[in-house]
C-alpha cells in the first residue's frame, strides 16, 4: 500500500532568474505560513525555466518534500509549455499556475480557495495583483527602485511574520488598478480544477514572445468567461510581485529591436494577440462573485477607488 497522500491542489509556479525571490514565494504557498490548511494539503512544483542562474541547490535541499524542483529541458523563451509540462506533472484535483516566480501571496489565499472549491461546481478562483513599493514597479524603477530597496521594504514589516502587512507597501498593479470593485485583466494566482485546465487546453503556446506576452490574459479571458465555470475573486487577499528586472515590469519588450521599433511593449504584446486570436484583445466581459474579509486593505481600496471616481 502506498504512504503517499495525495495533495488536493498543485501549485505550478514558473520560475527565469529568480533565485532570490522563488524562495519567498514557495515559502508563501506552504503551511505554516499559509493559515488553515495541513502541511500535505499542497504541493509545489518550481519549474525552472532555462534560467541562466537557477535557484542555489542548498535552498532546494532545504524545501519539504511537497516541493518538487524540475529543470525545463529545451526550455522556451515563453513560460507557457513549461506551465502545461508543470501541471501535466501535478497530483493535486486543482491546479494553481503562477506563470511568474516572483509572486509571494497573502497568508489566507488557500484557506479561502478551499471553501470555494467546495461552494462551486467548477469555479476560477482568482486574486488581485498587487506589486511591492508604494507605485508600479513599471513607474518605481525610474525613481531607482530595486531588489535592494524591496529588501528593505521587506524587512520593515518584519515579513514573514505579519503577512497582511504586504499591503501596506504594495500598489495595485495595472492589470487590477481599480481594485477589487472593477474587472481584472488577469491573475496571477488562480486555482482551477485540473480536468478543467487541461480541458482548456492550458497555456496557448502560440504566444511565443519572451515572457509569453500577453499569454496570461489570454488564459485568463478564456477561463473566466467559459460558460462552465463560475468566477469568484478572493476579497482581502492577494499576490505581491517581487521586482526581478523581468520583461514588463522593467519595460523592455524582449525583442529584437527591428522587430519594435516605434512600438510599445503593448503594442508588440496585442499584435501577437489579434494574429493569434482573429480579433484585438479586450478584457474579460464578466464580473466575478466576491468572497472573502473585510480587511483593512479592502476599505482602502474601496475608499480610492471612490475618490477616483469623484475626482473625475
Amino acid at each position: 500500500m502506498s504512504l503517499f497522500k495525495k495533495p488536493k491542489i498543485s501549485i505550478v509556479i514558473i520560475a527565469y532568474n529568480m533565485a532570490r525571490e522563488v524562495p519567498r514565494t514557495v515559502q508563501s504557498f506552504l503551511a505554516p505560513y499559509q493559515e488553515g490548511i495541513a502541511s500535505d494539503d499542497v504541493e509545489v512544483i518550481v519549474m525552472e525555466n532555462g534560467s541562466p542562474h537557477p535557484i542555489d541547490p542548498s535552498i532546494i535541499e532545504n524545501w519539504p518534500k511537497t516541493v518538487r524542483y524540475v529543470a525545463v529541458k529545451d526550455a522556451h523563451p515563453s513560460p507557457a509549455r513549461a506551465l502545461n509540462q508543470g501541471v501535466s506533472m501535478a497530483h493535486g484535483e486543482w491546479v494553481c499556475p503562477v506563470i511568474d516566480g516572483a509572486r509571494m501571496v497573502s497568508s489566507g489565499l488557500i484557506k479561502a480557495a478551499k471553501v470555494m472549491m467546495t461552494a462551486h461546481q467548477n469555479p476560477i478562483i482568482a486574486t488581485i495583483g498587487y506589486h511591492l513599493g508604494h507605485k508600479t514597479q513599471q513607474i518605481n524603477v525610474d525613481f531607482g527602485y530595486d531588489q535592494a530597496e524591496e529588501d528593505k521594504l521587506l524587512e520593515s514589516i518584519n515579513w514573514p511574520n505579519d503577512p497582511y502587512k504586504l499591503f501596506e507597501i504594495s500598489a495595485l498593479g495595472e492589470s487590477a488598478k481599480n481594485g477589487w470593485l472593477q474587472n481584472l485583466a488577469e491573475s496571477n494566482v488562480l486555482f482551477m480544477k485540473k480536468k478543467f485546465y487541461e480541458e482548456m487546453s492550458g497555456y496557448d503556446e502560440a504566444f511565443d514572445i519572451p515572457g509569453g506576452g500577453i499569454v496570461n490574459l489570454d488564459f485568463f479571458k478564456r477561463g473566466v468567461e467559459h460558460p462552465d465555470t463560475q468566477y469568484v475573486l478572493l476579497l482581502g487577499e492577494g499576490s505581491f510581485h517581487q521586482y526581478h528586472g523581468g520583461v514588463t515590469t522593467s519595460r523592455r519588450v524582449g525583442l529584437p529591436s527591428k522587430e519594435v521599433e516605434g512600438k510599445t511593449t503593448w503594442e508588440v504584446y496585442s499584435e501577437q494577440y489579434e494574429k493569434i486570436r482573429g480579433v484585438a484583445y479586450e478584457g474579460p466581459s464578466v464580473k466575478p462573485m466576491l468572497y472573502g474579509q473585510e480587511y483593512e486593505a479592502i476599505r482602502r481600496e474601496t475608499i480610492r477607488f471612490a475618490q477616483t471616481v469623484l475626482e473625475n
